[in-house]
């Protein structure tokens, strides 16, 4: 899995490189992976230090996906857990 900052992301999204997006959530949080035309995953991090951007509130990364250009995103609930303490 490849690592993409928001600006990344948004000149891939632009240019067509990118056919898919979803909100993937991990305990009580939120992850933004984005599929690429070349069958690569790409994680969203934060510019900062690279590490995963994450989300307390889906609808935050779905906003952001919006304003990217996405019109159709899925959402993997398979490992939410809403009760989950922060580790």
């Amino acid at each position: 899995m490849q690592n993409m900052t928001l600006e990344q992301l948004r000149t891939t999204f632009h240019a067509g490189g990118l056919v898919a997006a979803c909100v993937v959530a991990n305990g009580k949080r939120f992850h933004v992976v984005a599929d690429t035309k070349g069958g690569d995953r790409v994680v969203l991090v934060r510019h900062s230090d690279t590490t995963a951007r994450a989300f307390s509130d889906p609808g935050t990364a779905l906003k952001l996906l919006r304003e990217v250009g996405f019109l159709t995103i899925t959402v993997d609930m398979t490992n939410w857990q809403p009760a989950q303490g922060e580790l």
